[in-house]
């Protein structure tokens, strides 16, 4: 009879440590900044960054993501009502220049999905070709 009472111990211990790192990470989400690289030499591409986007999203537990491109910044994924509308211009070149400006955005991660002609100091990139 005593293992039980130690086994029961050991569930509730397991149980309420568990809630309260699910309440933690909940509250304090890593915030992840995803820059797109809407050149016109990758609009082919967009649909592959789109499905990109989709697949990290559905795997990003405990994450907040914003979104930015080249030319503006969008916001929060979540708050974009049309995921289409990341990708409604494609004009021009993109450079490190015009990522590095997000750089003062508070990011615990930064990814850029681009086809990797340039790097930009402190993203990851993620390149389609």
């Amino acid at each position: 009879m005593k293992w039980l009472k130690v086994f029961s111990v050991f569930i509730i211990l397991h149980a309420v440590l568990w809630a309260g790192a699910h309440t933690f990470r909940t509250l304090n989400p890593t915030v992840v900044l995803v820059g797109v690289d809407t050149s016109f030499s990758l609009k082919p591409q967009f649909p592959a960054m789109q499905a990109w986007i989709e697949a990290y999203e559905a795997e990003a537990r405990y994450e907040s993501i914003s979104i930015v491109t080249d030319k503006s910044a969008i916001g929060p994924l979540g708050d974009i009502s049309s995921r289409q509308s990341i990708f409604r211009t494609a004009f021009g070149r993109s450079s490190a220049e015009d990522f590095e400006t997000y750089n003062a955005m508070d990011a615990n991660k930064r990814v850029l999905l681009s086809d990797g002609s340039f790097d930009v100091s402190g993203w990851d990139t993620v390149t389609f070709n």
